[in-house]
């Protein structure tokens, strides 16, 4: 179940709340009956570089016949 953070308009108060996707959020502040608004934040992983699937998953390209013959002559 995700948590949600909540912070109050008029105190400031902070909240995180454990609910379903489909529960209606909190919307006034338990202390004070103020305004809540839902708190954002950034994305806990990040991937960066030129790719994953190039880096690390990309098939190796197959040898054709004639590149396995000139090695084989050296």
């Amino acid at each position: 179940m995700p948590t949600f953070e909540f912070v109050c308009i008029n105190c400031n108060e902070k909240y995180e709340i454990i609910t379903t996707l489909g529960d209606e959020p909190l919307k006034v502040c338990l202390k004070c009956g103020g305004t809540l608004k839902k708190v954002f934040h950034p994305v806990g992983i990040v991937f960066k570089g030129s790719g994953f699937y190039t880096t690390d998953y990309k098939k190796k390209t197959e040898k054709t016949d004639s590149e396995d013959k000139n090695k084989g002559e050296k």
